[in-house]
């Protein structure tokens, strides 16, 4: 069975390049809440894969301390450029997240973000928790990790049958998962071949995290088990206050 506002959310959510992974209402619920979490300014904030800063300036806004890291050069320009219009200088790195946490001393700060599901890039699972541990190093005691609630967003359309054939009605869209993994990719337009149910050497490949895997990694980070909370569709994980 296809369903459209499925496909449009993994499109939108994986395939495409705007760093607009979620629809506006979503998109400030989420950032109403963290600012709850972060109560009161000013916070120490690391936001992983910053982009355009749809996270990074409405904290600034708020009156946080927040350094943004992302790997896409033009993205960091953009956020640079719309905090300023705001009075903002944003502190941002260019530098890939895996390989650059941590960034500062031991015990920095009081939040790390990692949203906009960018945890889904994230496929193998040695580079998930040794990203965790990385994390749980550079978190203040008591600190938190935000990231996307995966696992209760995506997990129960794969449940109630969804995406049977792989293919969307309209052969625009083909979903493909390894054999023996969590792990999946979508082809969009000429991409499409029906004829290949295999992984090629071009396809952007992500992982559909479950609850279970993520407790996993956090355990074995030193992280508590991630928290779900519904109102901002995130999960947190926290360091221990001790």
């Amino acid at each position: 069975m296809y369903d459209a506002d499925v496909t449009d959310a993994l499109y939108h959510n994986f395939l495409s390049d705007d760093q607009n992974q979620h629809d506006p209402d979503r998109s400030r619920a989420q950032i109403t809440e963290l600012q709850k979490f972060l109560d009161p300014p000013p916070r120490h904030v690391l936001d992983l894969g910053c982009g355009k800063g749809r996270i990074l300036i409405p904290l600034l806004e708020a009156g946080h301390h927040v350094i943004g890291l992302d790997h896409d050069a033009s993205m960091l320009q953009q956020c640079r450029e719309k905090a300023e219009m705001q009075g903002f200088t944003a502190t941002l790195r260019e530098a890939d997240f895996l390989a650059a946490t941590p960034l500062e001393s031991p015990q920095s700060f009081d939040a790390i973000c990692l949203l906009g599901n960018t945890i889904m890039t994230v496929v193998d699972v040695d580079e998930a928790v040794t990203l965790f541990c990385r994390v749980g190093e550079v978190l203040k005691p008591g600190g938190r990790f935000i990231i996307d609630d995966c696992p209760q967003d995506l997990w129960p359309e794969l449940i109630e049958g969804r995406w049977q054939t792989g293919l969307s009605e309209d052969g625009s869209l083909q979903m493909v998962w390894e054999r023996d993994d969590a792990v999946f990719m979508l082809r969009t337009g000429d991409d499409v071949d029906p004829d290949s149910w295999d992984f090629k050497p071009t396809d952007r490949r992500c992982r559909l995290w479950s609850m279970g895997e993520l407790k996993l990694v956090a355990r074995l980070a030193g992280l508590s088990a991630p928290r779900h909370h519904p109102d901002a569709a995130v999960l947190i994980m926290q360091r221990p206050s001790a």
